[in-house]
């Protein structure tokens, strides 16, 4: 199997974990948007930032590390498990007594009991991540999309259950914190890996080497990313934080799982090319070409259908959602690109440029929230869109430069997927103009208009790049009639 089936068959399984996790949040999400309040949803994304911040901690970019290694040893592996779950239990510790503090700070005295709980996540995450690493260095994508959906599909049952016996708040606050831990020990379950009893500190010091840098720019991305939440939270609204908080999480169904998709899947494929320049420029010409195709048509959708999707998904009283889903779409559209030419840099060993582009990037953002903050939480949310946009392109240039891949060799990969792109999601806005019947039949009619033009379009005039597609689909389906044969 060459390069691009083995990064489609990754691809594939783990697609199938990604619906699987995408369908089960939807479901639980639409149940509790239904039963709960937007200032319910701002009070859960109020802790992201502490969330997120902790977790690059644990992690210092020993995953990425681990994954970059060709060969680590049982005590390299050991090392980074011991070390990982020593830094989180110390951290959830001092949110812990932190707690009272941050619910002060942003006038909720329910956070200091709702934190204390959510911050586990930190403790289960540290626990998984070298099996994580191990499967994503084997390229074995099946094991971690039987463990992320089965942990997802247990966290979501449980928080359905929790919400039908009016629990309120806690059925948010149970599968933000049942999952990590179901998937942890599904985890554990498939794999062969047990930490020994071995620590060195040398092991420590190499690893961190390389994900020291990961680790700082992590952080800035961490601390500016959800900074806009504390903004909201703290000058506006709640409610406008819940509205604003739900059109992202919506965008982050669709932008988080690819993104997700493609750091699992590229980055192990392009590590194992990165003694080869003219394959590692290859290989990323056709991933390019792969994930931009089904992409593109999906992102652009969104923002024409952002309003009849929020109806659809959590009733019209979110209907206010939907402008921070298309704002937030358009944001988007440079993420896979920036992924996959991100982990061109990785591959290369330039972590360290990696965090200069951090810089950059974090601080155009974290000036540009500064400067909007008196304009309004809309504004303040197109500043930190756009200014995402341009840090974007920053990532992509230079995973372009150590490619030696330019702009017409990327333009040339990708225009006919964007030009046929825009006219379907141009008459399926016709569509949503000239109808008045009610959003769940109006975006069934789109999502159909716009599968129909999309793929009668690509056969006439991208017929190569579908028949590519489609093929890559021939070695997986083999597989699994091989198996079940």
């Amino acid at each position: 199997m060459g390069l691009k089936q083995k990064a489609f068959a990754g691809f594939i399984w783990t697609s199938l974990g990604v619906v699987g996790n995408g369908l089960t949040n939807i479901i639980v999400t639409m149940i509790l948007a239904r039963l709960l309040t937007p200032n319910d949803f701002a009070l859960i994304e109020l802790l992201a930032i502490f969330i997120a911040v902790s977790n690059v901690f644990i992690d210092s970019g020993f995953s990425q590390a681990v994954i970059r290694d060709d060969h680590p040893t049982q005590t390299d592996l050991s090392s980074v498990f011991y070390f990982n779950f020593t830094a989180s239990v110390i951290i959830y510790i001092l949110l812990f007594f932190a707690a009272p503090y941050i619910a002060s700070y942003f006038n909720a005295p329910q956070l200091i009991s709702l934190s204390r709980c959510a911050f586990l996540v930190l403790i289960f995450n540290s626990l998984c991540i070298i099996q994580n690493a191990n499967f994503n260095r084997q390229l074995n994508f099946k094991a971690q999309t039987l463990s992320n959906v089965i942990g997802m599909f247990c966290a979501g049952l449980t928080a359905i259950i929790m919400a039908m016996c009016n629990c309120g708040i806690w059925a948010l606050v149970a599968n933000m914190t049942l999952y990590p831990l179901f998937r942890c020990i599904v985890l554990w379950i498939q794999s062969r890996w047990k930490p020994s009893m071995s620590f060195s500190f040398y092991s420590i010091k190499r690893y961190f080497k390389f994900g020291g840098f990961l680790l700082i720019r992590g952080l800035m991305d961490a601390i500016v990313t959800n900074l806009i939440s504390v903004i909201t939270g703290k000058a506006y609204s709640k409610t406008d934080l819940g509205y604003m908080s739900q059109g992202r999480k919506v965008d982050g169904y669709m932008v988080t799982p690819v993104n997700s998709i493609i750091n699992r899947v590229t980055y192990p494929v392009l590590a194992k090319l990165k003694n080869n320049p003219s394959s590692l420029k290859d290989g990323s010409k056709q991933i390019v070409n792969a994930i931009m195709f089904l992409y593109v048509p999906l992102i652009l959708f969104t923002i024409v259908a952002a309003d009849n999707i929020i109806v659809v998904l959590f009733g019209d009283k979110w209907i206010e959602a939907g402008k921070y889903l298309a704002i937030s779409s358009i944001g988007g559209f440079f993420y896979p690109l920036q992924n996959i030419f991100e982990n061109v840099c990785l591959v290369k060993g330039k972590s360290n440029t990696l965090l200069y582009c951090a810089l950059i990037k974090q601080g155009i953002r974290f000036a540009a929230l500064l400067l909007t903050i008196p304009y309004g939480v809309i504004s303040l949310y197109w500043s930190f869109v756009l200014s995402g946009v341009v840090g974007s392109l920053l990532y992509i240039v230079l995973g372009m430069h150590y490619l030696k891949f330019s702009f017409i060799e990327l333009f040339k990969e990708i225009w006919k997927t964007i030009l046929i792109t825009l006219i379907g999601v141009f008459l399926v806005f016709l569509l949503d103009a000239k109808t008045e019947i009610v959003p769940f039949i109006t975006l069934l009619l789109q999502i159909v208009l716009m599968a129909i033009i999309y793929l009668c379009f690509s056969l006439f005039f991208n017929r190569k790049q579908l028949v590519e597609e489609v093929g890559l689909f021939k070695p997986f389906i083999n597989k699994i009639f091989r198996k079940n044969g």
